[in-house]
């Protein structure tokens, strides 16, 4: 799922519209439309936009980014400790 995808889904789940997220993250409208449309991705979104999207959408920027795939998801690290 692409970062558009997932902001889509997450805000039609919550029964929110383009313009009520963009409210509530305090950002431009126009982005919320594009990163959905998919002329904006991952790479082009800023840390704060990240940050304020992944909070009115009641997610972790690790969420919203598709680090992880189920929103309640815990990460759990990759290493093991090696004992000395």
């Amino acid at each position: 799922m692409t970062i558009g995808q997932r902001i889509k889904y997450l805000r039609e789940k919550r029964g929110f519209s383009q313009r009520f997220l963009a409210k509530q993250a305090g950002i431009p409208q126009p982005v919320i439309q594009r990163f959905e449309a998919g002329s904006r991705n991952a790479e082009n979104m800023s840390v704060t936009s990240a940050k304020r999207i992944a909070r009115a959408l009641g997610v972790s920027v690790d969420y919203l980014i598709g680090m992880y795939d189920e929103e309640d998801e815990d990460p759990v690290p990759t290493w093991t400790a090696v004992s000395a």
